[in-house]
């Protein structure tokens, strides 16, 4: 079994004005630079971003099936108490993201996506678990919280009664007014020893600056996973070999059980579409020895310990 553990889906309305913006300059750079092409801001938007929109997630489930991938988990990012409220607010977007893993039971698994400092979260959070299925929390420190603050303490404990897992942003963020400081692995990394109960998985595995910091913490606590996701961009832009090194240090350090499969699609599969991304571990095209139980575990296998999967 192939899983994703951190897919996001392009819905009109969810995202305000000011992360489009901010996001449409960072991903276009990344797209330049992956693609050797000369493409604007704007034509990036149009041409290669819009033809994404799939509001019911029947457009992933086809790529899915392309690639061998077998369950996605889905969620949206709470950006409204630092952006000013999208179109679709928080609430309403995590009813959609329900709905479209109601839409595909067997494929989608859906968090919910909380700012823990916003009016209302707690009951929105508990009608979303008891009556929409969702399977676990997504946070996003960036937006102006430290993972330790105790603002977060209720999210944290409603995860241990509830036996679901937390996924946290950490490394960095597009080019807008997000603070990369609160996501630094270490802050997460607090948490996380304050919780132990509680499974996280710190997305990007802490991204390239500080991936050392993710996997420090996964190597000391039981309860602290790392995913792949934005990883594509390096796979694809760096000789095979150090990224493949990379990874053999990352496993030989925290093992193979602690590191999850994941994309952060839409953009980071528009530098390496999800078929290449998932051959670059079950092929890998390289001198570097993994075992086959190595990359079942990466792939699928630990994932399914993490979200509680029969």
């Amino acid at each position: 079994m192939i899983i994703d553990v951190h897919r996001h889906m392009v819905v009109k309305g969810t995202v305000q004005g000011d992360y489009i913006r901010g996001a449409q300059k960072s991903f276009t750079m990344m797209y330049r630079k992956s693609h050797h092409v000369d493409i604007s801001d704007k034509d990036f938007t149009d041409k290669v971003v819009r033809p994404l929109i799939d509001p019911n997630g029947d457009n992933i489930v086809a790529e899915m099936d392309k690639a061998g991938v077998d369950k996605s988990v889905i969620f949206g990012v709470d950006y409204g108490l630092v952006y000013g409220e999208s179109p679709m607010n928080i609430f309403d977007t995590n009813k959609h993201y329900a709905k479209a893993a109601q839409r595909h039971p067997d494929r989608f698994i859906p968090f919910v996506a909380i700012d823990p400092r916003r009016n209302g979260a707690l009951k929105h959070c508990e009608e979303m678990y008891h009556e929409w299925g969702m399977k676990g929390f997504k946070m996003h420190p960036g937006v102006g919280y430290m993972p330790y603050d105790p603002c977060c303490f209720w999210i944290y404990e409603k995860a241990r009664e509830w036996n679901i897992p937390i996924l946290i942003h950490t490394g960095g963020a597009p080019a807008t007014r997000l603070n990369w400081e609160y996501s630094c692995p270490r802050h997460a990394a607090t948490a996380a020893a304050l919780y132990p109960e509680v499974d996280f998985i710190f997305a990007h595995c802490g991204d390239v600056g500080w991936w050392q910091e993710a996997i420090q913490a996964a190597m000391w606590m039981p309860n602290v996973y790392v995913d792949l996701s934005l990883w594509q961009d390096p796979y694809v832009r760096l000789p095979k070999p150090r990224f493949y090194q990379w990874l053999r240090d990352i496993i030989d350090l925290a093992g193979p059980e602690k590191i999850l499969f994941a994309t952060d699609a839409p953009y980071p599969n528009l530098m390496c579409p999800l078929k290449d991304w998932v051959d670059a571990f079950r092929k890998r095209e390289t001198d570097i020895k993994f075992t086959d139980e190595e990359i079942h575990l990466i792939l699928g296998e630990a994932a399914r310990k993490v979200l509680r999967l029969k």
